[in-house]
């Protein structure tokens, strides 16, 4: 490379990072208008201003002419001297477009017409006016307000801001929009006349940021990564190793070497990272000229800029969330004359938000606007040959709104330049599905449509489970992975059947689709004999995730969880939709890595609720109460159980990475330090042999996360909540129940924490009321097993509880006159009176409308919480969070029945 072209690169990048903010900055000046904040303008003014200097000595003459045009104006801004109207900004703004579109193909921009945009700026800087081109005068002059300088340009850099669109868009019109009329201004006001801008727009001063960072190339990162790839796969090589056999010295190496390669991995990934926001900063653009073009009045609210995913993440997503932009601005948000006629505020609502959800990236575009109409969809696909009449009928809503994700359909009214031809969504969903992400739609008619996608955030090295069907192993990326569930043989008849053509698994009061994993990839089907043999093998179900899609994937055998380096497909295979790419084992073998979404896709995975039969309906309607628990041993003759719902994940490690350090068992996991607790140290039990590997059940409590040593895990089974409370009962231990012929103690989970560590536990004494006693609270929870837990939490920190199974017997009780309660804790699901209405009755009472009210539920979703808010819950809490739920408790049953001040809601 020339010195001459190593200057001309240079100059690209840094033009480039000049022009970075430069939309938002134009964006955020027009919003503005009089009140311009003189310090943004200077920002802009100093980044044009550089890149003429540059581009003057360069010799770049038409980038130096248009550079300095726009510099004039934005002079005369900054000066006080021309007020940035709409008009003179959209001027603007397609001036810079063309700017960066100089830029961007340097080498030829010497050769480039700019003419007409020099010609406008300049006639905006002098007040002059000149005649509109033959083309645009049947048009006529377009109508501006008084005193305003207007020039109006064809709308080609809408589509020139999205920089490249999805594949269905027309192409964008010529490079040069001619320029078509410049009305005279008057003479600016002195600039001692003009107002002062209020504080609130200072804030949106652009702060120049100083950024301690280096340019690094993309290929020498590629490199890193890959190297950082090779050195994983041999550190699993050789843990695996070292792992089977003894090597004395080489364990601690080999540990050394483990922690020293993930923290090489870890920072090199992270180089990688970009946020979000780079994508997002170019939408404001895009919305404010397509509401320009399509008479729409909206507002873009963004949300999580600062959101990291990978580079290659980051550059791929840019065209599908473009076209999802611009879908909802044509197809979703309505012209103001509609929305008032609607009852909705003239302005429409644009959401865009980037947030971490259960490791993953979750992005939601959602409006306000006319929501999808599932049937008109029902009816084109009918039309179009895609379903029969049948298949429509017997379709959900939700299934129904899924199709727009099919080639050729489309809700819009007629074809336009924006959108309409029914392609697009299609390949929006592919492009998403290539980069391991998923995207689905909630709508609802007449109130918005919400587009969410998930992503994962790197696509370079994965945690994933390795398993085997046959001989062939395969990674399932554990950010699919749900639970894993054993079936015993004895149990198959009763766990497993076969719903509409499609083979399910009960778990836990619901039915799950499988997959055989074997039948899924086109394996030489092998016969299955169904016998009864309690020495048979156990089925494996692995139940995975994606989107909303969930379903059990049936494998021969599990292995262990391993960091995998993803490694393209050969050609001969990339038709595999149920496959995403191949890895290389600690053992040399090479691992298959499963494509969730394309598996469930190619099997036409239904969803559980449309799976539901007669006999899942029953048990719903009315059928047995019961709890998920995990089952243990400490040795062949204890058996211990803990509620699922509590724990939140079950990991493996070796004997010896548990040390001891003032009496006080730790294990270093994932750099972090995690406290390690034994049964037999806290409650009354025998003590368990000591294996190589230990299970440890990892929950929170007290704000920390604890272990609890599991020697042997046996099993995931629903469970009975009519337990016995009596027997064997003791701090740690909730009770008894027999599960398979063994008699198995119920832990407490969150008491054992607090019987090893009391320190974690903030000590709350529990105040009397006026007469005298403990405070009283009426607890409403159709659930016997979480409403004896609860009660029994309540009584033990020394509350008075009177137990409801429903909403219609606490409104009863309360009704009855006979208890002065100072409390209410009401589940929301409940039969005959839910919490929603119950509370709705007490805050309707004259008589009870003092009391607080707690809503105990398993999740309070923002919509929950906003109807909670209008029945007035005081507060949320989740059900097993028991330290957060014990505070609000003790916060609220201290208020006297005389006390009725509000209260702000505080979702859990």
């Amino acid at each position: 490379m020339s010195f001459e072209d190593e200057l001309l690169g240079e100059f690209v990048v840094e033009s480039n990072e000049h022009l970075a903010d430069v939309e938002n900055q134009f964006l955020a000046i027009e919003e503005m208008g009089e009140n311009v904040d003189v310090d943004l303008v200077n920002n802009v003014f100093r980044a044009i201003h550089s890149i003429k200097g540059a581009a003057g000595f360069l010799g770049m003459t038409k980038v130096n002419d248009l550079a300095h045009s726009l510099e004039n104006v934005l002079n005369m801004m900054r000066n006080l001297e021309l007020t940035p109207t709409s008009a003179i900004v959209d001027v603007m703004l397609k001036s810079a477009d063309r700017l960066q579109g100089l830029i961007d193909d340097i080498h030829n921009s010497n050769d480039a017409d700019v003419s007409e945009f020099v010609s406008a700026l300049d006639a905006i800087a002098a007040g002059e006016k000149l005649a509109p081109p033959a083309a645009a005068a049947a048009d006529g002059p377009a109508e501006t307000s008084a005193g305003a300088t207007v020039v109006v340009m064809d709308d080609s850099p809408v589509e020139q801001a999205a920089a490249r669109e999805p594949a269905d868009e027309e192409p964008a019109a010529d490079e040069a929009p001619a320029p078509v009329e410049v009305a005279a201004a008057p003479t600016p006001a002195p600039a001692a006349e003009k107002e002062t801008p209020p504080a609130a727009d200072k804030e949106r001063k652009a702060p120049a940021a100083v950024d301690t960072s280096i340019r690094v190339s993309v290929g020498l990162l590629d490199k890193l990564m890959n190297l950082a790839g090779e050195l994983v796969l041999s550190r699993n090589q050789l843990m695996q190793v070292v792992g089977a056999e003894s090597h004395g010295g080489m364990e601690g190496i080999a540990a050394r070497l483990d922690q020293v390669t993930s923290e090489l991995q870890e920072s090199i990934m992270q180089t990688r990272m970009q946020q979000i926001g780079t994508v997002f900063g170019k939408f404001p653009r895009i919305v404010r000229d397509l509401g320009a073009k399509l008479n729409k009045d909206c507002e873009l609210n963004i949300e999580g800029k600062e959101v990291e995913v990978d580079k290659t993440i980051v550059e791929a997503i840019g065209d599908p969330l473009t076209h999802l932009i611009r879908n909802s601005m044509d197809h979703g948000v309505e012209t103001p004359q509609v929305r008032t006629a609607a009852g909705k505020p003239a302005q429409g609502t644009l959401n865009l938000r980037a947030f971490y959800q259960a490791g993953k990236v979750r992005i939601e575009i959602e409006d306000d606007g006319a929501g999808i109409d599932p049937s008109k969809l029902k009816e084109k696909a009918v039309a179009k040959g895609a379903i029969t009449p049948e298949q429509a009928e017997q379709m959900s809503e939700r299934e129904a709104v899924r199709l727009i994700f099919h080639p050729g359909f489309s809700t819009a009214a007629e074809v336009t330049d924006v959108s309409g031809r029914g392609v697009g969504m299609d390949v929006v969903r592919t492009n998403i599905a290539k980069l391991g992400g998923t995207v689905d739609v909630e709508s609802v008619v007449g109130q918005g449509t919400n587009i969410i996608i998930t992503l994962p955030l790197t696509l370079a090295i994965i945690p994933s489970l390795i398993v085997q069907v046959r001989n062939d192993r395969f990674a399932i990326p554990q950010v699919n992975i749900a639970e894993l569930v054993r079936v015993r043989p004895q149990e198959l008849d009763e766990r497993l059947g076969r719903v509409k053509d499609a083979e399910v698994l009960r778990l836990r009061g619901a039915l799950l689709p499988l997959v055989r994993l074997d039948d899924a990839l086109g394996m030489e089907p092998i016969e299955r004999v169904e016998v009864i043999d309690d020495e048979a093998p156990a089925t494996n179900i692995i139940v995975v995730e994606s989107g909303r899609q969930r379903f059990g994937v049936v494998v021969d055998e599990l292995h262990d969880s391993e960091e995998i380096v993803v490694k393209p497909l050969g050609r001969h295979i990339k038709d595999g939709s149920c496959l995403s790419g191949a890895t290389i084992l600690g053992d040399g073998h090479v691992a298959l890595i499963l494509d969730i979404a394309g598996l469930g896709a190619s099997q036409e995975i239904r969803s559980c609720e449309d799976l539901r039969d007669d006999e899942a309906a029953k048990a719903a309607a009315g059928g047995d109460d019961k709890q998920s628990v995990l089952l243990f041993t400490n040795d062949d003759r204890e058996h211990f159980a803990v509620c699922m719902d509590v724990v939140s994940r079950i990991e493996r490690v070796r004997a010896d990475q548990v040390d001891s350090i003032g009496g006080q068992e730790l294990v270093q996991y994932r750099n972090t330090t995690m406290p390690v607790i034994r049964l037999e140290n806290l409650i009354t039990a025998k003590p368990g042999a000591t294996p190589e590997q230990l299970y440890l059940i990892v929950y929170e409590a007290g704000g920390k996360e604890v272990g609890l040593v599991a020697p042997n895990l046996e099993d995931i089974r629903d469970v009975p909540v009519d337990f016995d409370t009596i027997t064997f009962r003791e701090p740690g231990v909730m009770g008894s129940l027999v599960i398979g012929e063994h008699p198995t103690r119920l832990v407490d989970l969150f008491q054992l924490a607090e019987i090893a560590h009391p320190d974690w536990f903030e000590a709350q004494q529990v105040e009397t009321v006026d007469d005298g006693l403990p405070p009283y609270i009426l607890l409403a929870e159709d659930s016997s097993f979480f409403r004896k837990q609860v009660a029994a939490l309540f009584v033990d920190k020394g509350y008075r509880v009177h137990e409801s199974e429903d909403g219609l017997e606490a409104w009863q009780a309360l009704e009855s006159g006979e208890h002065d309660f100072d409390l209410i804790v009401t589940d929301i699901e409940m039969p005959n009176m839910n919490g929603f209405e119950l509370c709705r009755n007490v805050k309707q009472s004259a008589a009870h409308s003092h009391l607080p009210v707690i809503a105990l539920t398993s999740l309070a979703g923002a919509a929950d919480v906003q109807h909670g808010l209008e029945v007035g819950i005081d507060d949320y809490q989740i059900k097993m969070d028991r330290e957060r739920l014990l505070n609000a408790v003790h916060n609220f049953a201290g208020q006297h029945a005389g006390n009725n001040q509000p209260r702000q809601l505080a979702p859990a």
